[in-house]
């Protein structure tokens, strides 16, 4: 074994934690004699990256106690690991209760004021707007990376071709109007806003605020998190939400920017266990929403022809991308 494969594995014991004792033992599993393996690690001890690298576990692993302790707390509500449901929400208990507290909540009778929900149909896109050039992700299908390379499936269509396709109510995940298109469809679909009305949770803007989701039954966003807090919104049709807690991290396979190697996969609901997280599950139809706070895990899938609002204008500061470093490998 070279010294470069030695060092490497020494690195690796040394971040993993990795006493003496262990890394002594991870070398001799590796084919490194124990007589080399001893002078090794005594080397180490004059070492000042094996120091830094120490101290770097050891800070991790206390960030690892202090996680399993908000999951035993959790665990240990009243109604165990849970997802509450708020009817008319006070904005008050919201806001203490959950935006402050980073906890999600299912929402119900939020827009029950919204012409949306009685006028939202694909007659009524092609009526109002069908001759709109909108941006939408397509061809996603072949691409595994579509919700990273987003840029690569942007398109230009007229609207009245998706609604033409969008009737034959056919499953698929390649094509997609999501928030990331909204530079383009906020101008282009403006008429959509008339169907709406403002929130009493949300920082009023003369209800001109939010983005716009559109597509067929079968879109699917990975699992991920976001930057920022959002209120996804769902006016026509279902979609099932699948969350995780930010404190179940180490079993998110989250090696690059906010993304998880989980992607599409289906997680169970429930406590999870060593390998898999813990998942709080929901479906939201027409009139109903799902608070999803920054930095929760969440995969959504749309189990029917589905138009949603989501919202990021809350009545607090939602600011928290400005000290998000991570975009690059982390894993």
């Amino acid at each position: 074994m070279s010294q470069s494969d030695k060092r490497t594995l020494i690195a690796e014991g040394l971040a993993a934690g990795d006493d003496d004792a262990a890394l002594h033992a991870r070398l001799v599993a590796a084919g490194v004699s124990g007589a080399s393996a001893k002078y090794e690690i005594e080397r180490l001890a004059k070492d000042p990256l094996a120091a830094a690298l120490r101290l770097q576990a050891a800070r991790m692993a206390k960030q690892g106690w202090l996680l399993a302790n908000q999951q035993r707390l959790a665990f240990e509500a009243d109604g165990g690991f849970a997802l509450d449901t708020l009817e008319r929400p006070d904005p008050d208990h919201f806001y203490r209760h959950h935006y402050e507290a980073n906890r999600p909540a299912k929402l119900t009778g939020l827009i029950d004021h919204w012409p949306a929900l009685e006028r939202w149909s694909l007659d009524h896109f092609a009526a109002a707007g069908g001759d709109a050039v909108v941006e939408a992700q397509v061809e996603r299908t072949r691409d595994p990376a579509y919700e990273l390379a987003k840029d690569d499936h942007r398109r230009l269509i007229r609207f009245a071709e998706l609604i033409d396709w969008l009737r034959k109510d056919e499953a698929s995940n390649d094509i997609y109007l999501t928030a990331y298109n909204s530079g383009t469809n906020a101008a282009a679909l403006g008429f959509l806003w008339d169907d709406l009305a403002p929130i009493d949770l949300l920082d009023d803007r003369g209800g001109r605020d939010g983005f716009f989701w559109l597509g067929p039954r079968g879109t699917l966003t990975p699992w991920h998190h976001d930057l920022t807090n959002n209120l996804l919104v769902q006016v026509l049709g279902r979609k099932r939400v699948r969350m995780a807690p930010p404190w179940a991290f180490g079993r998110m396979k989250n090696r690059l920017h906010c993304f998880s190697d989980w992607g599409n996969e289906a997680l169970p609901a429930g406590v999870g266990d060593a390998d898999t997280p813990p998942v709080l599950e929901v479906v939201i139809g027409p009139g109903e929403a799902i608070f999803l706070p920054v930095g929760w895990w969440h995969q959504v899938e749309a189990l029917d022809l589905s138009a949603s609002m989501s919202f990021t204008s809350f009545r607090r500061s939602n600011a928290h991308a400005g000290d998000y470093v991570s975009y690059g490998a982390i894993g």
